[in-house]
């Protein structure tokens, strides 16, 4: 397609019937061609329909590094031009722009921060993992679950700093960390031991977390720490590893399965 007609699919971007918009945005983004990049942030930037916004921004991902510029130039302006802007960003998955998206994770406005720490997780680089650890304890529940979920797509790189966080935390801190441990598995098991002791805490969130964490962890200093969970005074982390301790001997449909097969073929 020329240039003349990418043209004139960009002035459909200023049509105000919003279906022209949408499959302008579409055409330009299948097209993929570099020279659009800086027409169609601009249009991206004040585009009040939803799912044109959303059509735009997978364009501008299709351009990928030509659409770096454009899109960082736009992290320094208004907070719905910055969340727009991140959300390109973390289409495009540039490792380069690292740097230009850590400081945004604590940005004040929520839905930036928010936004930042997402793209921080596709990006998947551990180099942010100082920054996103530094933003364990945040007081509003929905920040902290995208945190935690942001921390949990980094596996078993997360954990040292979780288990640090864990062992030297300030209360809500701590209690963070054990909750982020517990999305991690297997993966959190050289944490067993500091998952113990927060199980241990008088601080009764803290403890329920930690029991939480450890349930989630398979093999036998797993199993030990729960065992001394369900003995303890609080009645809410007694109740908890007790019922853990018991789902984790119950039989999986998977163990029935093979009690089955194996019985047969002794059969």
């Amino acid at each position: 397609m020329s240039s003349r007609d990418s043209s004139a699919l960009l002035a459909e971007l200023s049509d105000p019937d919003r279906d022209v918009r949408l499959r302008a945005a579409m055409t330009l983004g299948e097209l993929a061609e570099p020279a659009t990049a800086e027409p169609l942030a601009a249009h991206l930037w004040e585009e009040p329909d939803f799912f044109v916004r959303d059509v735009l921004t997978w364009s501008l991902g299709r351009l990928g590094s030509a659409a770096v510029p454009v899109a960082r130039e736009a992290l320094g302006r208004e907070p719905r031009v910055r969340t727009q802007a991140l959300h390109v960003l973390s289409k495009i998955l540039d490792p380069a722009t690292l740097d230009d998206i850590a400081p945004l994770a604590a940005d004040s406005e929520p839905a930036v921060a928010a936004k930042a720490r997402f793209a921080l997780g596709r990006l998947g680089d551990e180099r942010a993992l100082p920054v996103l650890l530094g933003l364990l304890g945040d007081d509003d529940a929905e920040a902290q679950n995208v945190l935690t979920d942001v921390l949990a797509s980094f596996g078993a790189a997360a954990v040292p700093g979780l288990e640090q966080a864990l062992r030297e935390g300030s209360a809500p801190v701590r209690r963070h960390a054990a909750a982020a441990l517990g999305y991690l598995g297997d993966d959190a098991r050289p944490a067993v031991d500091a998952l113990d002791g927060a199980a241990g805490s008088d601080d009764s969130a803290l403890a329920v977390s930690a029991v939480m964490a450890l349930g989630s962890i398979t093999g036998p200093d797993a199993a030990a720490a729960l065992e001394r969970a369900s003995a303890s005074d609080d009645s809410r982390v007694s109740a908890v590893a007790a019922r853990l301790l018991a789902r984790s001997s119950e039989p999986t449909r998977l163990d029935a399965l093979r009690a089955a097969r194996l019985a047969r073929a002794a059969g």
